[in-house]
């Protein structure tokens, strides 16, 4: 009966072992399975919203902004919450942001923003909202070909998805008499991507789209897409 009893025992606590292993290792398949497209959106619909600045002056204009941190400070571009009058940097009077699943505006508040490196922060006053902020991929590991997705307020439609690839992980690009340390990727993005998500293969966060550069007549160079690299935007938000 003892023999029966501990050959029982052998038997079960093999079970669980094996248990165990085959649930590891499904956790382990799952973390490093590469997410769909669709996937990709859906899992960051509630960090990416559209965000309208107004002022009397100009009127309304559009963009794209990202939860990065708990509190509601979300990130984007300077140039989408600040507007030039005759060579003169002005801020909008108003801002105010949508999440994809809302019809009505939330009202947002500029905290600062940077025209150099073309970064702004503002911070969500009313959190009643169901958003959380982005996954970020801070490693510095992208590289040349590496798969890439764009979410932003696309021609001001709501959000929307592109994909592409990293083109040049780091360059140097004269862009309005600044020297801007960027990403370049061939990518597809239009009006209102600005302060967008550059994400990774895993839909983490990478870089800001910030903007195309035009020939020598002065037209936009479509598919060739600058980001302002995710730990620029890191070290402007601490400081």
């Amino acid at each position: 009966m003892a023999k029966k009893k501990k050959i029982f025992f052998i038997i079960i606590s093999c079970i669980i072992i094996f248990s165990i292993i085959i649930g590891i290792i499904f956790i382990i398949r799952k973390n490093n399975q590469v997410p769909t497209a669709k996937e990709v959106f859906y899992n960051n619909v509630n960090s990416i919203v559209e965000i309208k600045a107004f002022s009397e002056d100009v009127g309304e204009s559009y963009g794209t902004a990202i939860c990065v941190k708990s509190g509601g400070t979300f990130v984007t571009n300077a140039h989408v919450v600040t507007y030039t009058q005759v060579g003169i940097v002005t801020t909008f009077e108003e801002y105010s942001i949508r999440f994809a699943f809302e019809d009505e505006y939330r009202s947002i508040v500029l905290i600062k923003y940077d025209t150099q490196i073309d970064i702004a922060v503002l911070k969500m006053e009313d959190t009643s909202a169901p958003y959380k902020s982005i996954k970020i991929n801070d490693k510095k590991n992208i590289d040349f070909g590496d798969k890439v997705y764009a979410i932003g307020n696309g021609s001001n439609y709501g959000l929307s998805i592109t994909q592409g690839i990293v083109s040049m992980p780091e360059v140097n690009i004269e862009y309005e008499d600044n020297i801007r340390n960027v990403i370049q990727c061939d990518l597809t993005i239009s009006a209102g991507n600005s302060g967008g998500a550059l994400l990774d293969k895993y839909g983490r966060l990478i870089g800001i789209t910030t903007f195309r550069t035009k020939d020598n007549l002065g037209n936009v160079i479509y598919g060739i897409v600058y980001s302002v690299p995710i730990n620029r935007v890191l070290d402007y938000i601490k400081n």
